[in-house]
């Protein structure tokens, strides 16, 4: 009985994310493509060119297929603790880069203010909760890191040549215009620096909990 009620907390609150990833996401899309000069397509690539939504877009799947999923081969992916440490990682720094680092210099109101606290602050919280109270810990291994960082590696390198072409940088920390091209790059490295800080930091917490 204390099992099936642990299960029935832990997809409530996936419930709760799933819910607000599926109100945030779409309302975001519906704001910036009613900015001046955008068309669908234009508004698309300049809605997944930020690290948030892409992160956000991965929880949403994450959230759908662990509640939907049934036999579906990507269902028993995402039920990876692997798996889910990863995306918890990725949607920590999420919360953590904007609360550190941006939050002080954006000022947003009405359904903005809403998305942003959803993406940036609710849904990490919420997330990193179901990890750690709801994920059966797993004796993972350090050497996965290397293989979260393809992500963020990968959207960096998009992120900088996408800037260079188009002079849009979503982020102030990564805009080569104005830091030039290797000060960004290094703070690019800085952000890679912190991905593995955290994760070291949360496959030591599924490893302690795994010997408990």
């Amino acid at each position: 009985m204390e099992k099936e009620n642990t299960i029935i907390k832990g997809e409530i609150l996936l419930g709760i994310i799933f819910a607000l990833e599926l109100y945030a996401l779409p309302v975001q899309f519906y704001l910036l493509l009613k900015g001046p000069g955008f068309t669908f397509f234009s508004a698309a690539v300049r809605f997944f060119s930020f690290f948030t939504i892409t992160t956000n877009t991965i929880v949403f799947f994450c959230t759908a297929f662990l509640l939907f999923g049934g036999r579906c081969k990507l269902n028993a992916f995402f039920k990876k603790c692997t798996t889910i440490t990863a995306v918890t990682v990725y949607i920590l720094i999420v919360g953590m880069v904007f609360n550190l680092l941006l939050r002080h210099i954006v000022d947003l109101k009405g359904h903005h203010l809403i998305v942003s606290e959803i993406f940036h602050s609710v849904v990490p919280v919420l997330f990193f909760s179901y990890w750690l109270f709801f994920v059966s810990p797993q004796r993972i291994s350090f050497k996965v890191i290397l293989g979260w960082l393809v992500y963020p590696i990968l959207y960096i390198i998009y992120t900088l040549f996408h800037g260079i072409t188009t002079n849009f940088y979503p982020y102030p920390f990564i805009d080569a215009t104005k830091l030039g091209f290797k000060t960004a790059l290094v703070n690019g490295l800085f952000v890679l620096i912190a991905f593995v800080v955290l994760s070291v930091i949360l496959i030591s917490i599924s490893r302690l909990r795994k010997e408990v």
